[in-house]
């Protein structure tokens, strides 16, 4: 962490706030793949298993807020700009069962027409 002179701005790559155990429970900056540093920052916050439960991230694709279930993304929400790993633009919200595969969702396309995708569940 660096301190910018007078002005009184604190600049860090990534912070980390501990509970009383000193296990992290919020991360702020570079809340991505480890083995692919800087791709997603955001804030994220973290189980005590260490594993990311909900976050609010951009990427190259855009903005999103995701929630997890079980070590999967079980519900999201964002705005695809069409770049990066986006393979379509505008706004969604997918909800995904405890295995994260998709099961319901909806996506306003540039045009302003709306995607409803439903998938039946598996038995």
């Amino acid at each position: 962490m660096t301190n910018n002179g007078d002005n009184g701005v604190m600049r860090a790559e990534r912070i980390e706030v501990v509970d009383g155990r000193g296990r992290v429970r919020l991360v702020l900056g570079d809340i991505g793949n480890p083995e692919r540093p800087g791709e997603v920052f955001g804030c994220a916050l973290l189980g005590v298993d260490g594993r990311q439960r909900a976050w609010l991230a951009v990427d190259d694709s855009g903005a999103s807020l995701g929630f997890d279930r079980t070590g999967n993304a079980a519900l999201e929400l964002g705005v695809d700009e069409g770049t990066g790993e986006a393979v379509s633009t505008g706004a969604y919200l997918h909800l995904s069962d405890m295995d994260g595969r998709p099961v319901l969702g909806w996506r306003v396309e540039d045009d302003g027409e709306v995607v409803v995708r439903a998938v039946e569940p598996e038995r």
